[in-house]
């Protein structure tokens, strides 16, 4: 009986037509991402976005009616608040996945994080009535080389998480371990929040980590959320080197447990950041600064190519005792630091994407000038480019501060009052 041996120019066929078949597959499968993308995008913009559009429109035919302004206003900063969150989120995930997401290797002190941490959970805890814990234990390398946003950044998302999806009188637990058995020069640390939350089934944690993924049950379906945070973490964890896991029970709770690797780092950092509560205390700090006058007089060069932009940013300010001068782009600000009196500006509020001149080149010329007191003015970042990495190029370019738009002016106050000393 003979053999049937293919010949050459069949089996040439054969691998081009399932070459052919491997590609369209695999453009079947982006095309089907891309629009599950797109659909789940346009669902959650259009979603806030009419919030928005809709309490305007409402508030302009009550104008008069002072209580009734007040009340739509206070709805459209909530859905403000939600769509740049999105923004924020969809951006993320693009920076993640194109490769461009960059960690920083900085000391960080980690109790100083986690006190920050708390102060966060517990506003928005005790907004709901839930009892919040957290603790450390075998802590014995509290000084460590990371990414102090990034690690966060992970942390903060599990936590809120937890908030969210756990019912009024709940408790949310937070603690902070590291783990024996280490390299020399290296500290591996445990982070563990565990809820008594509405839980999760089994065939939702299998997909827990994927984009856009959220459980649908009448339970979840009335929480806000687009299903990225976790998908993100996921993404940071592991280009930290660490691991994440997910247990969890429907109605009983869920524990999640993140192990990430730090180098230990041998000088001591001081606690360095002053803990204030998400909305409550910063909004005290404020209205105490505001109060005390700290800012009254003090004049600033704002640097903004957006009209729009600019009469936002120049109204805000005024509001605070600020003294405005501005420069609709890189090349104005410049010339108008060159030939600037002693003590004409103390302070430039400096965009970043501007027609002629950009605010990094400006600020890098302003350095250069000859006068040592205008060169050496305090230059504050605020701009759209509000990744990590944009805010090292502003510091590069010789900036003192890096706030990202849309202006938040609890950041910028703040962020001016350091620079400014006061």
């Amino acid at each position: 009986m003979k053999s049937w041996k293919q010949n050459p120019s069949e089996k040439k066929t054969q691998n081009q037509l399932e070459n052919k078949v491997e590609k369209e597959t695999k453009e079947n499968q982006f095309n089907r991402a891309e629009t599950i993308f797109l659909n789940s995008i346009s669902h959650d913009i259009r979603t806030p976005l009419n919030v928005i559009i809709g309490y305007t429109a409402l508030a302009s035919a009550h104008v008069n009616e002072a209580q009734e302004v007040k009340k739509y206003l206070s709805k459209i900063e909530t859905a403000s608040n939600h769509l740049l969150l999105l923004i924020n989120d969809v951006l993320d995930m693009s920076h993640i996945e194109s490769g461009t997401l960059k960690l920083e290797h900085a000391p960080v002190y980690l109790p100083d994080v986690l006190e920050n941490l708390k102060a966060i959970i517990q506003t928005d805890s005790s907004a709901k009535q839930l009892k919040f814990c957290a603790d450390t234990k075998n802590m014995v390398h509290k000084n460590v080389i990371t990414d102090k946003l990034r690690l966060k950044q992970v942390l903060l998302n599990i936590l809120e998480n937890a908030v969210k999806y756990t019912r009024p009188g709940g408790k949310i637990y937070f603690q902070i371990q590291e783990l024996k058995g280490q390299e020399p020069g290296f500290a591996k640390y445990e982070f563990r929040v565990k809820d008594t939350g509405i839980g999760m089934s089994e065939e939702f944690i299998a997909h827990i980590f994927e984009p856009f993924s959220r459980e649908q049950t009448s339970t979840v379906s009335g929480i806000e959320g687009i299903g990225l945070g976790m998908a993100i973490v996921k993404k940071i964890v592991d280009r930290m080197g660490g691991t994440i896991a997910v247990k969890s029970r429907q109605e009983k709770g869920t524990e999640v447990t993140v192990i990430l690797p730090f180098k230990v780092n041998s000088q001591v950092v001081e606690c360095e950041t002053k803990v204030f509560k998400k909305t409550g205390q910063m909004k005290m700090l404020s209205e105490r600064e505001n109060s005390e006058n700290l800012f009254k007089g003090k004049k600033i060069l704002l640097t903004e190519d957006n009209e729009l932009n600019r009469e936002i940013a120049v109204e805000l300010l005024k509001e605070e005792g600020f003294i405005l001068d501005t420069a609709e782009d890189g090349t104005i600000a410049v010339e108008k630091m060159r030939t600037a009196k002693p003590n004409q500006y103390d302070l430039i509020l400096m965009d970043i994407q501007m027609p002629l001149m950009d605010g990094y080149e400006a600020t890098r010329q302003i350095r250069k000038l000859k006068n040592s007191e205008t060169a050496n003015i305090p230059i504050v970042a605020i701009t759209a480019n509000a990744f990590e990495e944009d805010r090292q190029k502003a510091l590069e370019a010789g900036m003192n501060e890096h706030v990202s738009k849309p202006i938040d002016m609890e950041r910028l106050l703040e962020a001016v009052r350091k620079v400014l000393k006061v």
